[in-house]
């Protein structure tokens, strides 16, 4: 098939456009005025011409891209795929990039690769198929700044809640580290004896080794939890992850006197997540719980109860609490910088609603008023989509 210049190569195309010969006339001129790159390529893939925009970007001359295969703009895998693509399309109709634009990756001439927008579409007759092209390199750079804010706001809120725990996490370290020194005394006394009783040191070692553990899985917790990483989601139990924020909760829920309990529907399936993240949520639940009933005195109760069941496609994660519940109106629980704490930010849910968000879930609340059968306060729950296609 004889090479064909950027205005013959639409010369077949029916332009039902007032003007039409014109467009047809100065269609080179037409697409060199494009911002995105333009190939137009014969069936069998080899490139028939392009325009100004496709030379600046791919940092070919357009003497250099005629008559090559089109996959020399592609890296692998795609450089293997493409052939394949167009023959199914031509087979069964079906189309995989053809008539359906996609993001991909391309590759410069100098071997750089950068991702891309590309829509093929047929040219009426079959012979051609023109390529549209868009550079998405600095759309991608701009989505990877704003996730690294959003992350970096997320720790913040990690940070800001690990700072009004602190005093229960030292609560938490203590208790192991007063037991570590008292056991280490008492071996100490029992070596100076010159009867010493190796069954009872040998005892008060492994008493010791257990409490030395203790301490280091709450910090390993609290290390977690505020970690600096780009988040990963990965395949997660549910109700795994309850249990290991309830274990960082329980001191906190303790030095307020309330009695926090983990009701786990068994053998959830699990979804696929950021856990970090995740666990941000439950845990900014549970602390309002614990705040807004120790503001009460718990008058109504001292317990709280966060319960994970299967709903419609979801998992749901509910915090039911025995506070004064929400004020009737309040429609910016989830508004940042709206809080009805005295030195709260009024991030924590603002926050919490975002990561729900783009895990595909959401995030919500309804009192739990019912005088009559003794319940009050409020259910604040997150669900979490069970397909994430």
């Amino acid at each position: 098939m004889p090479l064909v210049s950027r205005a013959d190569a639409f010369a077949g195309v029916d332009l039902e456009l007032e003007g039409q010969d014109w467009l047809k006339e100065n269609a080179a001129t037409v697409l060199d005025a494009v911002v995105d790159a333009i190939v137009t390529m014969s069936a069998d893939g080899a490139i028939q011409s392009v325009n100004q925009a496709t030379e600046q970007l791919f940092g070919y001359a357009a003497v250099e891209l005629a008559g090559q295969p089109v996959t020399v703009l592609m890296p692998e895998p795609y450089r293997s795929q493409h052939q394949r693509y167009v023959s199914n399309y031509f087979e069964s109709g079906a189309p995989r990039i053809i008539g359906i634009g996609r993001e991909l990756v391309a590759v410069r001439k100098d071997g750089v690769e950068f991702p891309i927008y590309l829509a093929v579409s047929e040219i009426p007759g079959g012979e051609y198929f023109v390529g549209i092209i868009r550079d998405l390199t600095e759309q991608k750079a701009a989505q990877a700044a704003l996730a690294e804010q959003k992350e970096q706001v997320a720790q913040v809120g990690r940070l800001a809640t690990m700072g009004e725990m602190t005093a229960s996490i030292a609560h938490e370290i203590n208790q192991p580290l007063a037991a570590i020194a008292m056991y280490a005394q008492a071996v100490q006394r029992l070596l100076d004896r010159s009867d010493a009783d190796l069954g009872k040191i040998r005892s008060a070692i492994e008493k010791l080794n257990v409490q030395a553990l203790r301490a280091g899985d709450v910090i390993e917790r609290v290390q977690r939890f505020v970690q600096n990483e780009a988040g990963e989601r990965q395949w997660v139990d549910l109700n795994q992850l309850i249990l290991d924020i309830g274990q960082l909760a329980q001191g906190d829920a303790r030095m307020h006197g309330i009695d926090l309990r983990l009701e786990r529907t068994e053998q959830l399936p699990e979804v696929m997540c950021d856990p970090v993240q995740i666990q941000q949520v439950l845990l900014n639940q549970i602390r309002n719980a614990i705040d807004a009933m120790f503001d009460i005195d718990c008058v109504h109760g001292n317990q709280i109860r966060v319960a994970s069941q299967l709903i419609q496609g979801y998992i749901q994660v509910a915090v039911a609490d025995s506070g004064p519940g929400v004020a009737d109106g309040d429609g910016q629980v989830f508004t940042a910088f709206h809080t009805t704490k005295p030195e709260g930010m009024g991030m924590g849910l603002a926050i919490c609603k975002t990561i729900l968000e783009e895990h595909g879930g959401e995030i919500g609340y309804y009192n739990n008023a019912d005088l009559e059968q003794g319940r009050y306060g409020a259910v604040f729950f997150f669900r979490i989509p069970l397909d994430m296609t």
